[in-house]
């Protein structure tokens, strides 16, 4: 087993060898932690590039590129190998959207 720390910054290449980023980010559902850990928690997206770099430090209003955990085919050499036709592009929010998130 990995922790999640081991992710940060490894290569995200398609299986063909394409390079798509570097992890930024790891997401998960449900509540934030705080204090006390669990031991295991269910990772379900990558998030990597310019984009998810730029979100993860909160300097852009474009959703970060993100890649299903489904989609991980391997985790070898310090490459996480994706399934090419799963990953999803960054799109810019929605003035709605926006304002949602503000308010949350």
């Amino acid at each position: 087993m990995k922790r999640v720390s081991e992710f940060q910054l490894m290569r995200v290449e398609t299986e063909g060898g394409r390079l798509l980023g570097h992890v930024f980010d790891l997401r998960s559902r449900g509540e934030p932690e705080h204090g006390l850990t669990h031991e295991r928690r269910v990772v379900n997206e990558l998030v990597y590039g310019k984009l998810g770099l730029l979100a993860r430090l909160g300097l852009t209003q474009a959703r970060a590129t993100t890649v299903a955990w489904e989609s991980v085919k391997e985790i070898r050499d310090g490459k996480i190998i994706v399934d090419e036709g799963k990953r999803q592009k960054a799109k810019v929010k929605s003035e709605d959207e926006e304002q949602r998130a503000s308010h949350q």
